[in-house]
């Protein structure tokens, strides 16, 4: 066994330590300073050894300067494919391309028919589509209320919808419509919105939201309710399915309707021989008989004044 001072590994890691304290002193220019810690002296000798010429060669500052190149290129790409045609072509047949279109929130809205708007951007380059020109068209369809449209790379188009709601038909030059709460026209009806409640008369798609709101609290009635005619842009009749048409004064129209339902609830007066009930005076009620109820009505009356009601 050796001594441990005779041992020839530590012998070389004392060399090795000097060897190292001399080069951090010369790296640093200083020969009476201290040596240099040991965890700088990769960081020191990098330093040292990077001179001008060494680091425009050194191949960590090729690769920035090929990344650099690569996102500026692309950045040149996107912001100039809508003016440049040859750019457009090519980002288009590198399969940056805007073939797919995903529309969501549509349940009237003709796919077929957005999709036929958008035709002059779709198909060509992604990066030259127009969002804003996109979105424009889309608003144009009397169905879209509000729409997003974005770009999801590298070949989609997607565009977000909020319908109108239809909230009634509105008949009106004989043809009939389905309209908005605001009144809103958007489009012509289709069988499946017939089970909506139909509103007549100019000016009418523009009051109906609030008279469709009042009535629906009178189930007696609208339930029985074929159409509500708008009059000279003041009232309202409402025609019964079946039975008489009702009509309401200018003037405090709700209660007409609280007490016309009370008078079905308890009288059963729309089911009746009646074509018509006038509630437009406020001291009275008018109502006109079926003629020939009235003509039976009228015989009666007669016989019943002709009998002697005196003899036994």
């Amino acid at each position: 066994m050796q001594p441990l001072g005779e041992n020839n590994r530590h012998k070389e890691m004392d060399v090795n330590l000097l060897a190292d304290a001399m080069q951090d002193r010369s790296v640093l220019n200083a020969k009476n300073s201290r040596p240099v810690p040991r965890f700088m002296r990769r960081a020191v000798r990098f330093a040292q050894g990077m001179t001008p010429t060494r680091f425009v060669k050194s191949r960590a500052l090729r690769v920035f300067v090929a990344g650099l190149a690569v996102v500026v290129g692309f950045g040149y790409v996107i912001q100039n494919a809508d003016k440049n045609s040859m750019v457009a072509s090519v980002t288009s047949h590198m399969g940056f391309e805007a073939s797919k279109l995903v529309v969501n929130g549509n349940l009237n809205l003709d796919i077929n028919v957005l999709q036929a708007r958008l035709a002059t951007q779709l198909g060509n380059s992604l990066f030259s589509f127009k969002v804003d020109a996109a979105r424009e068209e889309v608003l144009n369809d009397p169905w879209v209320q509000s729409a997003t449209v974005r770009k999801v790379y590298p070949d989609t188009i997607v565009v977000d919808v909020v319908e109108r709601k239809p909230v009634a038909l509105w008949q009106s030059k004989g043809e009939v419509h389905l309209i908005s709460r605001d009144g809103f026209v958007i489009s012509q009806a289709g069988p499946k919105h017939m089970n909506l409640p139909q509103v007549v008369g100019e000016g009418a798609n523009m009051a109906a939201a609030e008279f469709l709101s009042v009535i629906s609290r009178f189930p007696v009635i609208s339930q029985k309710a074929s159409a509500y005619v708008r009059v000279a842009g003041r009232r309202w009749n409402v025609r019964i399915n079946d039975g008489p048409q009702v009509l309401l004064p200018e003037a405090n129209w709700q209660v007409a309707l609280s007490e016309l339902q009370n008078l079905q609830e308890k009288k059963e007066l729309l089911d009746r021989d009646v074509v018509q009930v006038d509630m437009r005076l406020a001291d009275r009620l008018v109502i006109k008989l079926d003629p020939d109820a009235a003509e039976i009505r009228k015989i009666a009356i007669q016989k019943s004044l002709q009998r002697d009601w005196h003899k036994t």
